[in-house]
């Protein structure tokens, strides 16, 4: 693999304003229009007969009658009518009315209302019947050339095959090494060909039913299939994709955090971390003393350099066993609560894992590798119209960096929970390997063998699954959070001391104690209820972790519950004039193009998901600034803000814009990739103390994204879409089969040696050279990001057709375009397929070549083709591969020489054909100016788009000037000219920072 060459950078230069000559367009319909059927005469007598004939001469002196189909009546109801007119002479002769007394009914009913259609309907044809084609001559024609082509189409059309599934299809028949004799025509012998792959051990195990909770028909048990997490741990220690770059160090301390390692916790505990801590910069915890006395100070850890140590002292933690001889003892700790200095008992505090954990000494000869387990359990819904949810248990490793754990295939299953059936007795044997894993393993690696000790780093759940874990009690109960012991009519308390009142795990152990030495029922719970825990701990409590520390508050639940609460009192203080100009604005605001479309947030927001609560967010600021005035609000909630708070009219547009100003900001801080100790306090200030307790889990994980369950939710729908083809007689069992098989192919795909052959070689592991298939496992999560060799993707390249688009660049590959542009709408954007020596466009291209492909040669092929979107690749050494696509609109952002990072807008995609008969792709830009100014409500900065006719600087760009998928967002800044459509003479434009 070649080393990926970095993004060049921009040279803006100055050019010559040139006059925007744009083409006349014209457009030729081919319409034929038809008389109506009401119009043809009555067919009586010879008017009847000179009707067939006329239709007969039609017939007859058409060219190609097999292809002729008639506009309103077709080739069987022609063939009727003559019938008819041939043989009834008796009705001829009478003179009756050919069609019965329904159509007459019919015809009347149509002419007396065809007026009102008229005027009513728009009554145009979407789709009949082409007669204007050239028909195929074999004996499938005129619709199929041949029976190859009418069998796949057939096939297509009763199975529903996607146009990806197809692709796929053709690429496999295609291949060189495709052999017709190879196929096997039963399936089930392919099927059994699973049992040959290096599956993992499905363990099971039988779990009672609840009662009230399964149907009659269902037995007081079931078996519940798990997967080892030492089985997944021993495949991905031995995969040569994974293994290298996952860390096994000890914590590290570093201004800008990301991955667990960077948190406290990590930091602190010897089952992840060393004996030491990787320094990175240099001071100590802060403590005041007076005497032998010290107190304990709570804020930011600090290193100090060994060599700094004057001496070696003992300090006695008054809640810790007194020692023999000690130099100082602490016996209070001071903290920083609302602006104020606070003190409390040592013995409120966390104690440090080393304080509860012992850890097996590990054999002098091999190396150690701990490991951070990340369990996630959640419920979903199995199928559609029935309520038969399974809990999902999922296992990640936080010892892989933050890009690989955001890729579904390394979301490990462990298995599901049975419907009806309890999670502690689930999980009860998964448990137990991993106390198993706590006293340390010798396992076979990738490097040899090695001592491998680890255990639970997090556990993550929604709030009454995450309360259940934690041993207490769900939220509705008194007292009912995990990390404190705050009374639930103190929730919205800000002022309530949560540090003072937080709950600790070696207090809860004693409470548990106290319950359990109850003598009675009654008594055990009205201890538990005083504590706000379950009556006894669940199976975690054989682990050596801090309950309360290692189960944090979700932050993706908490986040954006508190949006959706806030999305739903700003929906209900509007009036219907609010409501109704909202969603005019909306439908009509700036939205990034690779968005879905979401439903109306006014009138279906309570369905909406957390993700699109999100997004919603992230433009509420601008759709609200840009319409909102007090007359869109209720009056009696605007006489209640004046009456209770003072807010006038006019400053509650203002308060309600800056609020969700602030809380789009928010949620920008709390799902950063990366925080900074200025990121914290930040968050810590704009969270107003109610959600400081964020902050916490964010220095104990590194960041919050960290435990976030955004990413690991999207699982639940890789196997909802199993659901239907599986046989859903044990559902349980069929998704977890079908899983294994999946990572049973990932493996041997990234190389991972099978021991059974361990001598063997097998092909699979070098499919990833083949660029022939490449599409093929770069579109299916469960071999996504596979690495690719850049030497055979130029021999492909060689051998294809010469209509291939390349790049100069070649870790750029893949390139192809979709939406191609016609003539109408080339010219509609002020652009002509034509290249026109005098036009700066044709300036422009040859600057790019000159200065980019390094061809200094004139164009000798004036042709372009224009589309409304691209898609590529990115190779980049020891790195992910990036699939990027873009399409006309998009705004970007490029490393510029001047202003370091430039934002532009995509005004066209075109591909070339160069002198060397080779297509290059390249952009055309509109470039955004900065004002160096900001909103003031939103304090986002305020930009200017290139006008039209401004051309100082070059806008036409080879494609490896964007090697990253642009997360960038531009909001057009209205004024009052501004009505649903934007004012085209207003350059200005808001980057949207959130």
């Amino acid at each position: 693999m070649q080393a990926h060459i970095p993004t060049p950078k921009l040279r803006i230069k100055a050019k010559k304003l040139y006059d925007n000559n744009v083409e006349e367009t014209f457009t030729t319909d081919n319409i034929l229009e038809y008389s109506k059927i009401e119009d043809v005469s009555p067919p009586s007598g010879e008017l009847a007969a000179s009707y067939v004939s006329l239709n007969e001469q039609q017939i007859l002196n058409h060219e190609n009658t097999d292809n002729y189909q008639f506009p309103y009546i077709s080739r069987p109801l022609l063939d009727n009518v003559e019938e008819v007119l041939i043989n009834d002479d008796e009705s001829l002769a009478n003179d009756e009315p050919l069609f019965d007394t329904i159509d007459e009914v019919l015809l009347d009913d149509y002419e007396s209302n065809v007026s009102d259609i008229e005027e009513g309907l728009d009554n145009s044809v979407l789709e009949e019947g082409s007669f204007d084609f050239e028909g195929f001559s074999g004996e499938y024609g005129p619709y199929f050339p041949n029976f190859t082509s009418s069998m796949i189409f057939i096939w297509i059309t009763k199975h529903m095959i996607s146009t990806s599934a197809y692709e796929d299809l053709t690429k496999i028949l295609t291949h060189p090494k495709f052999r017709k004799e190879d196929i096997i025509t039963n399936i089930r012998q392919i099927r059994k060909w699973r049992n040959r792959l290096p599956l993992a051990k499905v363990n099971e195990h039988s779990v009672p039913l609840s009662k009230y909770r399964t149907p009659s028909t269902y037995e007081s048990t079931k078996k519940a299939f798990t997967i080892s997490p030492l089985i997944h741990l021993e495949r991905i220690l031995n995969n040569p994709i994974l293994m290298p770059k996952m860390y096994f160090g000890p914590g590290v301390v570093t201004d800008e955090k990301q991955e667990f390692w960077h948190g406290e916790l990590w930091q602190d505990s010897l089952m992840f971390g060393e004996h030491k801590i990787k320094k990175d910069n240099e001071d100590n915890r802060h403590t005041r003393g007076n005497g032998n006395e010290l107190w304990l100070v709570e804020g930011k850890t600090n290193l100090v350099n060994p060599e700094n140590i004057a001496q070696r002292i003992i300090v006695w933690m008054c809640d810790m066993p007194e020692p023999e001889v000690y130099d100082f003892y602490i016996k209070e700790i001071i903290y920083r609560f609302n602006n104020r200095w606070k003190f409390r008992d040592i013995t409120m505090r966390h104690q440090l894992p080393c304080e509860y954990i012992t850890l097996t000494p590990p054999p002098q000869h091999l190396p150690v590798l701990k490991i951070f387990l990340d369990i996630y359990v959640d419920d979903f819904g199995t199928y559609r119209n029935v309520y038969h949810s399974l809990g999902g248990v999922y296992l990640q490793l936080g010892n892989m960096p933050l890009n690989l754990r955001k890729q579904l295939k390394n979301h490990f299953l462990i298995g599901f929970v049975p419907f009806g059936a309890k999670f502690n007795d689930f999980i009860e044997p998964v448990l137990q390997d991993i106390k198993r894993l706590e006293k340390g393993l010798i396992m076979q690696t990738l490097n040899g063998n090695a001592f491998v000790i680890g255990s639970i780093g997090c556990v993550t759940a929604d709030l009454p699954q995450g309360n259940d874990i934690a041993d207490v009690k769900r939220h509705n109960a008194k007292y009912g959070c995990r990390s404190c012991n705050v009374p639930n009519d103190q929730y919205t308390n800000i002022d309530y001391n949560y540090i003072k009142n937080a709950r600790f795990h070696q207090q809860t152990e004693k409470q548990f104690i106290e319950i359990k030495s109850q003598h009675s029922k009654i008594d055990r719970e009205r201890l538990a209820t005083k504590y706000g825990l379950l009556i006894e701990p669940g199976p975690f409590k054989m682990l050596k972790w801090d309950r309360h520390l290692q189960i944090p508050q979700d932050p993706y639940h908490s986040m954006a519950g508190k949006a959706r609460t806030l999305l739903e009192g700003t929906f209900n203080i509007f009036n219907t004039n609010g409501e109704n100009a909202f969603i005019e604005y909306w439908k009509n605001i700036e939205k990034p193009s690779h968005w879905y479309r979401m439903p109306n947030p006014v009138r279906y927001r309570q369905s909406f998901m957390f993700s699109d609560v999100l997004r919603l967010t992230m433009l509420m600021p601008f759709v609200l600034r840009r319409f909102l005035k007090p007359y869109h609000i209720k009056k009696e909630v605007l006489n209640n803000w004046n009456m209770e708070q003072n807010i006038k009219q006019n400053s509650a547009v203002l308060k309600l814009c800056t609020c969700w100003a602030i809380e789009a900001k928010v949620l920008k801080l709390a799902f950063s990739n990366t925080m900074t100790e200025s990121v914290y306090q930040e968050l810590q200030e704009l969270l107003k103390r109610e959600y400081e307790i964020l902050i916490q889990h964010a220095r104990n994980f590194a960041t919050l994204l960290n435990t976030a369950v955004g990413v690991k939710e999207m699982v639940h729908r890789i196997f909802k879409n199993m659901v239907p083809h599986m046989n859903c007689k044990v559902i349980e069992l069929d998704l977890t089969k079908r899983y294994n098989t999946l990572q049973a192919l990932r493996h041997l795909i990234d190389g991972w040696t099978d021991p059974r052959f361990s001598t063997r070689t097998n092909a699979l592991n070098n499919i990833n050279t083949d660029p022939i298939l490449r599409t093929i496992f770069s579109g299916w999560y469960a071999t996504e990001s596979l690495s690719i060799t850049i030497n055979n993707q130029k021999n492909v390249e060689d051998e294809r057709d010469d209509s291939i688009t390349v790049c100069h660049d070649e870790n750029f590959i893949d390139i192809s375009f979709s939406n191609k542009w016609n003539n109408k709408k080339v010219r509609s954007m002020g652009l002509s397929k034509k290249l026109d020596a005098d036009h700066p466009f044709f300036r422009d291209l040859y600057e790019a070549y000159t200065g980019f492909l390094d061809s200094k040669a004139t164009l000798l092929n004036k042709n372009l083709e224009f589309y409304g979107s691209i898609t590529y690749t990115v190779i980049k050494s020891n790195q992910d591969n990036i699939q990027i696509k873009l399409r006309v609109g998009d705004v970007v952002e490029l490393c510029e020489e001047t202003e370091g990072i430039a934002y532009a807008k995509i005004a066209s995609i075109f591909r070339h054909q160069a002198n060397n008969g080779k297509y290059y792709a390249f952009f055309s830009f509109n470039w955004f100016q900065a004002t160096n100014t900001f909103d003031p409500v939103l304090e986002c900065p305020l930009y200017n788009i290139q006008k039209p006719e401004e051309s100082r600087w070059f806008q036409i760009f080879p494609i490896n000037f964007i090697n990253h998928i642009p997360y960038v967002h531009f909001v057009h800044n209205c004024t009052n000219i501004c009505n649903v459509e934007h004012d085209e003479t207003n350059r200005g434009y808001i980057l949207n920072k959130f």
